[in-house]
């Protein structure tokens, strides 16, 4: 009876440690993001700044003594930057975009700074959808500011 006990016992402390949870980005970032290290493919990376596509994830899985929380996907998909961003190639009728007058760029509602347009990634699979608000467009709009460029909204799947 207590080998039984003393085995069942470790079985609870041992299988406790790691878990294997679903991937929504949102629910990660609010309860991971603060104390655990994040990996994606044995690849460091915050997950704060990296959009990755939700059918592209094979599992993820969460340990608890480590505190890292390790992504892993299906296949390995080259992340655009969004500093390296050229709407020449996006745009098929306008040329001549330049990175000055893009004022703002918002991702899933998130509005990105100077900082975080630096540092922020996208898996071009995860796009959604990508619109362009151009100056013209944005004054028939009442905003709380008026922008002096254009905006960019994109949303992820």
């Amino acid at each position: 009876m207590r080998i039984f006990l003393l085995l069942l016992i470790l079985t609870l402390t041992f299988s406790c440690a790691t878990r294997n949870i679903k991937y929504d980005r949102n629910k990660i970032l609010k309860k991971y993001s603060a104390e655990y290290k994040m990996f994606v493919d044995n690849e460091k990376m915050d997950l704060e700044t990296v959009f990755l596509d939700k059918h592209n994830i094979e599992n993820i899985r969460i340990d608890k003594r480590t505190k890292e929380l390790k992504i892993s996907q299906i296949r390995s998909t080259e992340l655009f930057e969004m500093k390296n961003l050229n709407l020449d190639s996006l745009s098929a009728g306008q040329r001549g975009w330049d990175k000055k007058k893009i004022e703002l760029i918002i991702i899933d509602g998130i509005p990105l700074t100077d900082s975080l347009k630096e540092k922020t990634k996208i898996d071009p699979n995860a796009i959604k959808s990508f619109t362009i608000l151009s100056q013209e467009k944005m004054k028939n709009m009442t905003l709380c500011r008026g922008y002096d460029g254009d905006l960019i909204l994109i949303t992820t799947k």
